[in-house]
């Protein structure tokens, strides 16, 4: 039993890198405190809606409510393979998501976003958990639109992995198809629109290419490893 136990530990380490727990956790309550703060503190200001002629045109399609909820193990995996892959693409990866996400929250606070909701009457599974997603995204007031997290951290979770040689071929096709179907779902289910999506792409691909330049990503590397050194366990695992 002590023996299995030092093997999970082994494979963990080996996947999730001791150094590469706090910024991923770091992630994570960034997005919410985001996501969530800004939502609250715009809650009585007007909200603008972007809709365009061309997003009426967008069939709705309920089905793709399960692309749209298998994005959040997606960017998990994704977040965590990168880790694995070592610490330079992981901390360009780790530089690009915290920059877009604060591009994010000045663009929530100054330009708060909202849409109209299809009525979903449908009583499919499908229809079930969409109604499900709309009632506690917003409900009937959605907000945090433009741009879209949902299709940056997917678009970034391809983007991050395309041409790098540590990764196999077959996952970063995997990907580029995954992140595809994701940013369609937000479209079909009118979560967001055309522009929302369009500017979360355009936010990777300039900071991505940013971030690939020189080592402007060791300011968030030097960072993260201060604050590692400052836990009980240190930094164990060099990647």
């Amino acid at each position: 039993m002590h023996l299995n136990r030092k093997r999970v530990r082994a494979l963990l380490r080996e996947w999730i890198p001791a150094w590469a727990i706090l910024p991923l956790i770091s992630i994570f309550v960034l997005n919410m405190l985001i996501y969530a703060g800004s939502g609250w503190l715009t809650a009585s200001r007007y909200h603008y809606d972007l809709t365009m002629g061309i997003d009426r045109m967008v069939p709705f399609l309920p089905p793709f409510i399960w692309i749209y909820v298998l994005a959040f193990p997606f960017w998990g995996v994704g977040y965590i393979l990168f880790a694995s892959w070592g610490k330079d693409g992981f901390y360009r990866l780790v530089a690009t998501d915290i920059t877009i996400h604060l591009i994010c929250l000045v663009f929530f606070l100054i330009l708060p976003t909202t849409n109209v909701r299809p009525e979903v009457p449908g009583s499919s599974l499908s229809d079930m958990l969409l109604r499900f997603v709309y009632a506690v995204d917003g409900g009937d007031m959605p907000s945090n639109l433009f741009p879209s997290i949902h299709c940056y951290v997917s678009w970034l979770c391809w983007r991050g992995c395309v041409g790098n040689p540590k990764v196999p071929k077959a996952y970063q096709r995997f990907s580029l198809v995954m992140a595809v179907l994701i940013v369609i779902s937000t479209q079909v289910l009118k979560q967001h629109y055309l522009v929302d999506a369009v500017a979360a792409l355009v936010l990777v691909e300039v900071f991505w290419r940013f971030y690939r330049k020189g080592r402007r990503h060791e300011p968030f590397m030097r960072f993260f490893e201060k604050l590692n050194g400052l836990l009980p366990a240190g930094e164990d695992d060099h990647h």
